[in-house]
């Protein structure tokens, strides 16, 4: 069962509760890397007065968020003289992701001339393909975390010798050892905007299930 927490539709950010077991939270969170999205790929630097070396200038670009949607390539184009800062904003056509992140400042009479080249790729492959950031925590009282163990699987454990080395009234190590069973976890989704955040989740599900069907088919 899902139950949302939080939802913000402007800031591109989610928060909901579900009683996944974590082995499963933590192959869709996996997952997110896999799912396709757009980003600049190839840049050709014609004109660039700037004082950023057109390395710099091309990684910072490659960052930029572009709306991933039917297309599989596109083709960007940026001419822009100072003084102004420029932005992501300026690119011909638009990138379609709201917000204008600054790129460069040029002063009086500089220039840069670029034409990008934009693919579709995945998080795996680079990190500018990546969606946003996925993460989850176990749904429990942070009072209770100092005290609480959690293994690299996800599984949460106490130390009994540690609790009452520390004084604890029995009500709290009651507490403490409730919270161990408790399997409910607490996803935190946010979107760079090249799609929406409420599609984050389903896609990397999508792609969970393909991943699976393949291995099942791949041990026939």
């Amino acid at each position: 069962m899902i139950k949302t927490i939080n939802y913000d539709k402007d800031k591109q950010k989610i928060s909901f509760t579900t009683d996944m077991q974590p082995d499963l939270g933590n192959a869709i969170r996996r997952s997110v890397l896999e799912v396709p999205i757009m980003a600049i790929d190839e840049v050709e630097i014609t004109k660039n007065d700037s004082a950023l070396y057109d390395e710099i200038l091309a990684h910072r670009i490659g960052l930029i968020p572009i709306k991933t949607g039917a297309n599989k390539e596109m083709k960007f184009k940026l001419q822009v003289k100072g003084p102004k800062t420029v932005v992501s904003g300026d690119f011909e056509p638009s990138t379609g992701a709201e917000g204008n992140l600054p790129i460069v400042l040029l002063d009086k009479d500089q220039e840069v001339e670029i034409v990008a080249d934009a693919r579709l790729g995945v998080g795996t492959e680079h990190i500018k393909y990546s969606p946003g950031l996925m993460f989850y925590r176990h749904n429990i009282d942070e009072a209770l975390l100092d005290y609480l163990h959690v293994d690299g699987e996800g599984k949460i454990s106490y130390n009994d010798e540690e609790m009452d080395n520390k004084g604890l009234s029995e009500d709290q190590i009651s507490k403490i050892k409730a919270a161990k069973n408790n399997e409910e976890l607490e996803f935190n989704i946010e979107s760079w905007g090249q799609i929406e955040v409420k599609d984050i989740f389903n896609k990397a599900i999508d792609v969970l299930d393909d991943n699976l069907k393949a291995l099942d088919k791949a041990v026939k």
